[in-house]
């Protein structure tokens, strides 16, 4: 027998699928059409959307820096357009900064009302299991701050001098060991700075480099592995994502498991034993005498312990990557920079000592330029405007932004503007000894102003690298040491364009030739 319905039926759904068809079709014109044409941001210049539904994300996609456009397409849209481009991703209104006024008010006159983007924070809480530094905004970062930033300045970095020579001493004999067939530096910085960040950051050796310890490296490198689109939108977006039995997600939870236990227990023996000196940053937050204001749970130092670790690994060894790869392009710079590492060395009895850091100008300005021409961090985490506010610009004028605009800073777009740095992009070390020819011209640029908000590769404001000191005297340490001892060279398959890995901009593949000098 076959179901028969009233004819009612029909023109009912009919009617529903109709209004369901409108609706749709009023909601699409008013998100992707009215919605951008009246954004009060239409007045900021920008470029044309190439796509009513994507804006100007496919055309950021598609732009391959692996294929030598790096910092493309911002570069364009900030020569054509100025130092703020609106621009749209999706449904997303975006500013990209280069106006250091406006990126001064952002980050620092008014920085209260500028938070970092809650998925990147939901994404490093996830990850630490815990706010930190780098996740937490407002009164609990300047709390966190103030506690640890004391942890952080010159006496206290003096102190883990020892510790870099230590491990590049590692580092150099190995090395002198692979001088016949290439080498991926890249990879092997990866291990020297696990290495140096795990006994710095609480007094646990990774061994890396000698490959002693497995289980707790593979653990490391699965917690750092890049995710994939699918499981970033995934676990930001989606209720509940996180605890679904998906492979990488089972992965990552044993991982997470093995490298917290290898935290936990670490910060159980110093809790237990009398700690007389402090010889890492853990011991320095557990000291008992030197916490005034507040005492450092053992949960917030295993949260502040795998921040440090995160952020203060791979950053360094891709600078590291950087400093040879320019370096291999430009042998006048690495024949001035070796000549002054010996030269230190020699004065020092042959040991890297904080006052001998002090000496390294060259070798300073040459990681200096290495991180303007490829800032680790090519893209600062994103801001999002908590309320409504007037941006000021160089000109004098300012720019409404209404609540929930997001504000980008492209850090290689902002190291070659041609507007403030001469012949931007040359690699020239120069520019940052002071007095020279190119440092000259590149503050008459600015109007006889500084770097700050013009070279930003540890950010700047309240929330900048809190690391930024440790992290340059680990540079030095290591590129002088090495220097010191070999010439590197890139091999036949090296590809030293740069692609972006997760927030990191790493060489493709360097692959190169080391020589004892």
């Amino acid at each position: 027998m076959t179901a028969t319905f009233p004819t009612g039926f029909d023109a009912s759904f009919a009617a529903i699928a109709g209004a369901a068809v409108l609706a749709f079709a009023l909601a699409f014109l008013y998100l992707f059409v009215l919605a951008p044409a009246m954004s009060p941001l239409t007045a900021v210049p920008g470029p044309p959307a190439k796509s009513l539904i994507f804006g100007h994300l496919k055309e950021i996609i598609d732009t391959k820096w692996a294929e030598g456009h790096f910092p493309e397409p911002g570069l364009k849209w900030t020569k054509a357009y100025g130092g703020i481009v609106h621009y749209r991703s999706i449904l997303t209104h975006r500013l990209l900064l280069t106006d250091p006024e406006a990126i001064k008010h952002v980050y620092a006159t008014n920085g209260d009302n500028y938070p970092r983007d809650p998925a990147a924070r939901r994404f490093l809480s996830n990850l630490t299991s815990g706010d930190g530094l780098l996740s937490s905004e407002g009164q609990t970062h300047t709390g966190m701050r103030k506690l640890l930033m004391p942890h952080f300045g010159f006496a206290k970095v003096k102190t883990f001098v020892d510790v870099f020579a230590r491990h590049t001493a590692e580092l150099t004999a190995y090395l002198a060991t692979q001088t016949a067939t290439p080498i991926d530096m890249h990879a092997v910085f990866t291990k020297l700075t696990l290495d140096v960040i795990g006994v710095s950051a609480f007094g646990y050796d990774f061994k890396s480099l000698s490959g002693e310890n497995s289980q707790t490296l593979e653990a490391y490198n699965m917690m750092n592995n890049t995710p994939s689109i699918f499981y970033a939108i995934g676990s930001q977006y989606v209720p509940g994502f996180k605890h679904l039995p998906l492979p990488r997600i089972v992965k990552r939870k044993r991982a997470q498991a093995i490298l917290f236990k290898v935290v936990d227990d670490v910060i159980e023996q110093k809790l237990k034993s009398s700690r007389r000196s402090a010889t890492d940053l853990l011991d320095l937050m557990l000291d008992d005498e030197a916490q005034t204001d507040h005492k450092i749970s053992a949960a917030e130092a295993r949260v502040h312990v795998l921040t440090f670790l995160l952020a203060g690994h791979e950053t360094t060894s891709t600078t590291l990557a950087w400093v040879l790869a320019m370096l291999a392009q430009h042998p006048a710079a690495e024949a001035e920079a070796r000549t002054e590492a010996q030269a230190v060395l020699k004065a020092h009895g042959g040991k890297m000592t904080w006052a001998a850091l002090t000496e390294l100008k060259y070798i300073s300005a040459v990681i200096n330029e290495t991180l303007r021409f490829y800032p680790t961090i090519a893209t600062l985490a994103n801001r999002i405007s908590s309320e409504n506010d007037q941006l000021p610009t160089e000109s004098g004028k300012s720019i409404f932004v209404p609540k929930g605009t997001t504000m980008v800073v492209n850090t290689g777009v902002l190291h070659r503007n041609p507007k403030y740095w001469t012949r931007p992009t040359e690699f020239l070390p120069e520019r940052f000894v002071e007095d020279s020819d190119v440092f000259v011209a590149d503050k008459a640029l600015r109007g006889g102003r500084g770097n700050t908000f013009f070279y930003m590769p540890f950010s700047a404001g309240a929330k900048n690298c809190i690391g930024m000191r440790f992290a340059t005297a680990e540079l030095q340490v290591v590129v002088a040491t090495l220097l010191a001892q070999f010439s590197f060279s890139l091999a036949r398959d090296a590809n030293v364009n740069p692609k972006l890995s997760g927030v990191s901009l790493k060489p493709v593949h360097l692959s190169m030739h080391v020589t004892a000098v």
